[in-house]
């Protein structure tokens, strides 16, 4: 027997053995009824085959059943089944209208970007995500410093999308600039401690030179000849020459240190 038969069959007899056990144990019944445009759509209750569609109403116990649409395209990755459990009451009809989603892998690049439909967000890139099977959708693509893009996904198509993302320069070239910023001060502060460093070396030096001429001039008057006078007398200029640039080393550092903290603050 073809399964072709088998279908048509099971839509006269599967409602028979779905009640028979509701009927032998006086449980109360409910009605099923599928609403869909796409025909040979199999249906499927509690595992079991009720038909293609187009389907008749179907007679069910009244209660709890999950109820399966079976993609027509399930054998292709990212085309699952339409399932639902649903709990039918007594005597009522419980319409359903299965509707397939696909499953679709969307990357951008760069990555991170945040993905709306209908300015209803769905996540940040890269991103696995459910789509309408059926009907076109609109996505969109938002990331700072990226223009905001939109997408027409259309279901026919595979099941991979990819988007270059487009860059706003002026919000680069802003970035850049307070980068270049950052970098500068950090570089002027390091300066503005080192010269700090250098004035605390040449003031010592100052100080060193000074006490070194004081000590040679000392001397220079207290020589007993005409040679020791001009000896020390000609170290004490040195000496005293030498703190001269040390303390003039000491206020261009102390000049050049405040320069920079300003900079470095700026």
């Amino acid at each position: 027997m073809t399964l072709k038969w088998r279908l048509m069959l099971s839509i006269f007899y599967m409602p028979l053995l779905v009640l028979l056990p509701a009927l032998l144990q006086g449980q109360e019944v409910s009605y099923l009824k599928v609403e869909t445009d796409s025909t040979g759509i199999v249906i499927l209750c509690d595992g079991k085959i009720l038909g293609p569609t187009p389907l008749p109403v179907v007679n069910l116990v009244a209660g709890e059943h999950q109820i399966v649409a079976l993609n027509p395209k399930r054998f292709l990755w990212g085309n699952p089944d339409w399932s639902r459990q649903l709990t039918f009451p007594p005597a009522e009809t419980l319409v359903v209208a299965p509707r397939f989603q696909k499953q679709v892998f969307i990357q951008t690049e760069p990555f991170g970007a945040d993905v709306y439909i209908n300015d209803e967000w769905h996540g940040t890139t890269p991103l696995i995500m459910l789509l309408d099977g059926i009907n076109r959708q609109q996505l969109m693509f938002k990331k700072d410093g990226y223009e905001t893009q939109l997408l027409q996904f259309d279901p026919v198509q595979s099941n991979y999308v990819k988007l270059q993302l487009i860059r706003k320069n002026a919000y680069f070239e802003k970035i850049n600039a307070k980068s270049s910023q950052r970098t500068a001060q950090l570089r002027h502060r390091r300066l503005t401690y080192g010269l700090w460093g250098l004035s605390i070396v040449t003031g010592l030096a100052t100080v060193y030179f000074k006490d070194q001429a004081d000590e040679k001039y000392r001397r220079y008057l207290q020589a007993g000849s005409f040679k020791e006078m001009s000896s020390y007398f000609n170290d004490a200029r040195r000496f005293d020459r030498y703190s001269n640039i040390s303390l003039g080393a000491v206020q261009g550092c102390f000049v050049l240190s405040f320069y920079f903290l300003i900079k470095s603050v700026d």
